[in-house]
């Protein structure tokens, strides 16, 4: 069992070093970018809605729409809201985006990631690590004490980019179609 188990960790070893290191910077979202920018993480959003079995798809268009306007209701300029635009720090292309609110909880100050996408362009590239390693730096300039998130059930790709990065599983929502 050990010897399954060590071969393992290489394989993996092995995978990791395959990929590239990437590093990139986060540059605030241009107000010209806002519309596109919301009408993507709104729609994407949706879908995961949909596809989580929370909502209908009649209905996700506009839950997320409302759920947006309340969430940012001065778009970029919403107090502890920061959208930014990810940048390869090394060829400044755009790589993603983040979107973090700061807020307190439970005597804490906590960053909670809304929204983390890497274009699709990009993705598979370790862009995605890049985007969560420099949102946790931001989230701590900005005096957050903890990052949280929610990563749906279906999405065991993000799910496991989380866990490798240190996240913890802190509640689970189960449910049950009648």
């Amino acid at each position: 069992m050990k010897d399954r188990i060590a071969r393992g960790l290489r394989a993996r070893s092995a995978e990791a070093a395959s990929k590239p290191v990437r590093a990139v910077r986060l540059d605030p979202l241009a107000a010209s970018e806002f519309p596109a920018w919301k009408a993507l993480s709104a729609s994407g959003y949706a879908d995961s809605q949909v596809r989580s079995g929370h909502w209908t798809a009649e209905v996700a268009a506009e839950l997320a729409a409302q759920e947006f306007q309340a969430l940012l209701p001065e778009g970029l300029e919403t107090p502890g809201h920061h959208v930014w635009v990810a940048r390869d720090a090394e060829t400044v292309a755009r790589v993603g985006t983040l979107w973090i609110m700061m807020r307190p909880r439970g005597g804490r100050q906590e960053a909670y990631i809304n929204d983390v996408r890497v274009d699709a362009d990009r993705q598979g590239g370790g862009y995605g690590r890049a985007i969560m390693e420099a949102g946790a730096e931001a989230a701590k300039k900005l005096g957050a004490d903890v990052v949280a998130l929610n990563v749906h059930g279906f999405n065991d790709r993000a799910y496991n980019l989380y866990k490798s990065l240190g996240y913890q599983v802190a509640n689970r929502h189960m449910r049950l179609e009648l």
